[in-house]
């Protein structure tokens, strides 16, 4: 956006003169949103609720609770409370899971008709658009855009150009399609290696790698004018249990809570970072015991915008995790954010709940528990950012027959390539099976990755590692299985052991941090065989791969064809890996 400070005051206070409360506790609201289709829900949010952003996702045809859930797991009782069944002009989907197929143009005309009807309304505050796209399945956006990996690939690679030429690929390709907010950094130290949440979604284990790289992402995000968010403050690496599914504790010490956490915060403050999200976690080295930092007011108001100086827009992470639901209805929830001092309050739904939350903070403030004055203050912070996005120009809408460029574009194709080889590494290799002989029989059994699924196009499907082996050697026989393969997939890949002459056998040992870790079964078969054996993972840490398998593979996206592609080439020989392991495997003593 082009203007000075002053016309973005302007701005900001042309807009708030014109706003009732209704207008306000919109612009807190960002909701799921899935598309491509339009529906009348989201039409009345934007028209009559006046919501002011979108979360939004290709890759599930509908947002609710049930969509972080493990397939076959149950809901547990304290998230029961919070769950809303479909009503009104909410759809009840027989299949929620199973997005619908369209183009980067197609998403992106969706898109600008949305924000047209917000440009339309009486007030008319343009709408951001939000996503995720850290990699390894976290990958909203899975519609032809090429996929980059998880932090922890930067790393291993360790050069922060490299690092920042991916992130510029990536946010043009987003900026395509009309997304203007990204979730990311992540700014986690990763410092224990049991940690199932974050785990390669960490650039590491020490504060000084995840600044430089963090540095390095948020600068390719700024040259697209890409608004980054830094997560998950106060920090969420010093932890083994996942906040979305209970109320973790962070149990370090203040001392190294803020020697070693909070660094990466205020660094990327120091260097301008926009937006900041916060944790579904306890910190009682701070005091902070009983609740969330994400609702707790000494974390938010007295050391995030106190203590480090921060300015600018704080965010919820979901609010359907269970690190707020343990203690609360999710409309109680986020009241409890808002008074703790959030300004965006994020909710990855598409069902009922998302009225009763804008009615229940409306009703706070009617009631005097939240006071006008506060919300204006968010009010405000928001506002500027979306000037600052660009959305006071034309509602931050694009054009669609450019919304395929950036996926073709040579910088995104040799970004991609480029940290596929350089962060692909050998884990081990104990039994000395690296390279393969290229005449080798091979047989590979290889699992469905979720991103194969969500995607499903031409550029990311099952079968990708299959695809480049067959590529470089004509002796490759292949046995396709689930993630989580059940008995008759057992049976299929045993009469396939038996019948299939081979010399190696090369499997996949993929970990999904909303399924753990899948295939163990297969990989004891095989490894019983006593053949020789290569595993591919998509992470180095224990818990997503045993100790028993001798010679390991490690990319960091099995959804790319560009980590397939290096992987094949380092079990044939084509490839010299030069990646290192960039975190400890073991937890240090404390």
């Amino acid at each position: 956006m082009t203007g000075t400070d002053g016309d973005r005051e302007r701005w900001v206070d042309e807009l708030m003169g014109r706003m009732e409360l209704a207008h306000k506790i919109g612009q807190l609201c960002v909701f799921g949103f899935c598309g491509p289709v339009v529906t009348p829900d989201v039409v009345e949010l934007i028209r009559r609720y006046h919501i002011g952003g979108l979360r939004v996702t290709t890759k599930f045809r509908g947002l609710s609770m049930l969509s972080d859930l493990a397939p076959g797991a149950e809901l547990p009782a304290f998230k029961q409370r919070s769950l809303r069944r479909p009503a009104g002009t909410s759809r009840d989907y027989a299949d929620n899971q199973r997005p619908i197929a369209c183009t980067p143009a197609q998403y992106a005309e969706t898109l600008n008709r949305l924000r047209t009807m917000a440009c339309e309304r009486a007030v008319p505050v343009p709408l951001h658009c939000a996503c995720d796209q850290e990699g390894n399945a976290v990958d909203d956006m899975v519609i032809g855009q090429r996929l980059f990996p998880h932090p922890m690939a930067y790393a291993a690679a360790g050069d922060p150009a490299l690092t920042e030429r991916c992130a510029l690929a990536l946010a043009r390709q987003l900026r395509a399609v009309g997304i203007d907010m990204i979730h990311s950094p992540v700014l986690d130290v990763n410092v224990d290696p049991r940690n199932p949440e974050v785990g390669t979604r960490a650039y590491g284990d020490d504060p000084e790698t995840v600044i430089t790289h963090a540095l390095a992402t948020l600068r390719g995000f700024a040259a697209t004018g890409l608004v980054a968010t830094g997560k998950h403050f106060p920090g969420r690496g010093d932890s083994t249990a996942d906040a979305h599914h209970g109320l973790p504790a962070v149990d370090c010490d203040a001392a190294t809570l803020r020697d070693v956490h909070i660094r990466p915060f205020k660094a990327l403050i120091d260097a301008g970072l926009p937006a900041i999200m916060t944790a579904h976690s306890r910190y009682p080295g701070i005091g902070v015991d009983t609740a969330p930092a994400s609702a707790t007011r000494s974390v938010i108001e007295d050391l995030l915008r106190g203590e480090l100086g921060f300015t600018g827009v704080v965010e919820t992470d979901n609010m359907m995790m269970g690190g707020v639901l343990k203690l609360w209805d999710v409309v109680e929830a986020c009241i409890r954010t808002v008074e703790a001092g959030t300004d965006l309050v994020l909710l990855r739904d598409e069902g009922p709940v998302r009225l009763e939350v804008w009615q229940g903070l409306y009703d706070a403030v009617r009631s005097g528990r939240i006071s006008e004055a506060r919300i204006d203050a968010s009010v405000q912070r928001i506002l500027r950012m979306r000037y600052d996005m660009g959305l006071a120009d034309d509602g931050g809408r694009v054009d669609p027959a450019a919304a395929d460029a950036p996926i073709e574009a040579p910088a995104t194709r040799a970004a991609a390539t480029e940290i596929a080889e350089r962060s692909a590494l050998v884990l081990r290799d104990r039994a000395g099976l690296l390279p393969l002989a290229r005449d080798a029989r091979l047989l590979l059994v290889e699992q469905v990755f979720p991103t194969h699924l969500h995607a499903n196009n031409h550029y990311s499907h099952p079968g990708l590692l299959w695809e480049a082996l067959a590529q470089r050697s004509e002796h490759v026989a292949a046995v396709e299985v689930p993630y989580r393969p059940g008995p008759a997939d057992l049976e299929r890949v045993a009469y396939r052991l038996e019948h299939e002459p081979c010399d190696a056998i090369i499997t996949t040992a993929y970990y999904y941090h909303k399924d753990g870790p899948g295939g163990a079964a297969v990989r004891e078969m095989l490894r019983r065989s006593g053949k020789p054996l290569v595993v591919l993972s998509n992470s180095p840490y224990r818990f997503a791969i045993e100790d028993e398998l001798d010679t390991v593979i490690t990319i960091f996206h099995p959804g790319a064809p560009e980590h397939m592609q290096a992987a094949a080439a380092i079990m044939l020989g084509a490839l010299t890996p030069r990646a290192r392991v960039p975190v400890r495997l073991e937890p240090a003593a404390r």
